[in-house]
């Protein structure tokens, strides 16, 4: 009998958990697992190390990979842990810009026990080969550009008619439009919205360019929308996008409900304006970074002190706080500082959750992992140089904060909005065109 791989799921999200077995091999045979993603000419892959049974059968999620890019039983293994491929240059992160389409998996099958480096040898031929497809985007959701007034960025909707609660997406200083997570929480029952706001079509040049009412009239332009229940809106950030989100929350009364990942509860690197005057107080001292042999570690270049913290807790917003302990951006001081600034009687509106070992950019489950990436500097003081900045974070340990804490972020979602349950069966339904 020839080998072969099956999984079972075809089309996943992929936020779901696959099982990948391989069938048709020799008892006890020794072999090699990749899976490998091409995005933009830029080659990323995972891989792991496997003994058939006496059946000549492997199932990853039963079985220990004994080298490769992870050791150990893990369905996703092969995912979480990809990297960039031995031929790419250093400080590459996979991200897919366009979540309409498939993120495409190529597994392979090599003969033996081999390391990461060695699958890329020319002189090992593969024994056998298979595509996957994974999808950000559901069957039926819909994405809609979006231009209206200054506002920029990608609206997916759920399928039906709604009105569905609704969240703005933020990321952080990488600049651009990165779609990958609003349209997952579309596909899990949202209206979200990814706002760009700099460093994309013809929004801000520079951080310091930014100002609160771009944000605040997306809070006005997403509540008025048909398909969106406007008295059930949320914001999610990341890093920069985690502090402008808090800072949305406390200025504006439409926002029910937040998470703020490695966000600071203060201003950083550029102040913002709101009604033509600075909100806030930045702190960012540029000469603060440390560089290391791994990249710069910025967490030293922000400070400060809890009495000039947002007081986002005098607000009826509920708010999910999450922190990595490994994170190289930010003093991971911040945010357990902040929930203990929440008076006992207003607790019931923060959460916390800190991750040992999980580094600044906490992604959705099974995301690429990249320790440190390259990153343009365009977004501070109008410098254009390229610098490797350390994200930190050990690989087992972020795969696993990035697993859990979107299971926290889709509850604290569905329990703080109004979501019914006829949005929440039809949005677990793991199927994609």
């Amino acid at each position: 009998m020839s080998a072969f791989i099956t999984v079972d799921k075809e089309d996943p999200l992929v936020d779901e958990v696959i099982k990948i077995i391989i069938k048709g091999l020799q008892k006890n045979q020794h072999v090699t697992v990749r899976a490998e993603v091409v995005e933009k000419d830029q080659v990323f892959a995972g891989s792991g190390s496997f003994v058939a049974d006496d059946n000549g059968t492997v199932d990853i999620s039963e079985q220990p990979s004994t080298c490769g890019t992870y050791k150990g039983v893990s369905s996703m293994g092969l995912f979480w842990s990809i990297r960039s491929s031995p031929s790419m240059p250093q400080g590459l992160k996979l991200v897919k810009r366009n979540a309409s389409s498939a993120l495409l998996t190529e597994l392979t099958v090599f003969p033996g026990q081999l390391t990461f480096e060695q699958t890329y040898n020319s002189n090992v031929k593969p024994m056998l080969q298979k595509t996957m497809r994974r999808w950000y985007m559901a069957r039926g959701v819909q994405k809609i550009p979006v231009r209206s007034g200054r506002i920029r960025g990608t609206l997916f909707l759920p399928p039906g008619r709604g009105p569905f609660p609704g969240i703005i997406d933020l990321f952080g200083m990488t600049g651009g439009c990165v779609e990958y997570r609003a349209a997952l929480l579309a596909s899990r029952g949202f209206a979200a919205i990814h706002l760009p706001y700099f460093l994309y079509d013809d929004l801000a040049k520079d951080l310091s360019e930014l100002e609160l009412e771009y944000f605040m009239e997306t809070v006005d332009w997403l509540s008025a929308h048909p398909h969106v229940d406007g008295n059930n809106l949320g914001i999610i950030g990341v890093s920069k996008g985690g502090e402008i989100a808090l800072q949305m929350a406390y200025y504006s009364n439409k926002i029910k409900s937040v998470v703020s990942i490695n966000g600071a509860p203060f201003l950083t690197v550029m102040p913002m304006t709101y009604r033509g005057e600075n909100i806030g107080e930045s702190i960012f001292n540029k000469n603060d970074y440390t560089e290391t042999e791994e990249g710069i570690d910025s967490r030293n270049s922000m400070d400060c002190d809890i009495e000039n913290y947002l007081p986002i807790w005098e607000r009826d917003v509920h708010v999910l706080l999450i922190s990595g302990t490994d994170d190289m951006t930010l003093k991971t001081k911040f945010l357990p500082n902040l929930f203990k600034c929440y008076p006992e009687k207003r607790k019931h509106l923060c959460e916390l959750l800190v991750y040992p070992g999980a580094g600044h950019l906490i992604e959705p489950p099974y995301a690429s992992f990249a320790r440190s990436s390259v990153k343009h500097n365009r977004g501070v003081g109008g410098d254009h140089g390229r610098a490797l900045m350390l994200w930190g974070g050990e690989t087992v340990a972020h795969a696993h904060a990035q697993e859990d804490s979107w299971k926290h972020i889709l509850r604290h979602f569905r329990t703080t909005l109004s979501i019914t349950p006829t949005v929440l069966q039809r949005n677990t339904t793991n199927s994609k065109l």
